[in-house]
């Protein structure tokens, strides 16, 4: 599946490119990154089940170090900020599993 769709946001995994549909009827695009589109792909399929930060390391960094959990973080706290924009939805830390996307 090409595009994927959860509370007002609809990401186009090929475009790498989430598009918003605010209250008011305005549509709003904003272009994401390999990693942020495939990261953010995982957590929506993931349909509000735990996605191990092991596995998006492993997948997206090649390795699991240290270092890479702290890009993983950057990683997180961007797409929080950009999800932030429709309150029925967040993504939760568990701590020292992973991430998981929830819709209120």
């Amino acid at each position: 599946m090409n595009v994927l769709q959860i509370g007002r946001f609809e990401l186009n995994l090929q475009k790498q490119e989430l598009l918003f549909h605010a209250l008011d009827g305005t549509l709003s695009s904003r272009k994401l990154s390999f990693r942020e589109t495939s990261i953010l792909g995982m957590l929506i399929e993931a349909q509000g089940n735990i996605v191990e930060n092991h596995i998006l390391l492993i997948e997206f960094w090649d390795d699991d170090n240290i270092y890479n959990l702290n890009s993983l973080y950057v990683f997180m706290s961007r797409m929080k900020h950009i999800l932030s924009a429709d309150p029925s939805l967040k993504i939760i830390n568990a701590r020292g599993l992973g991430y998981r996307l929830i819709q209120f």
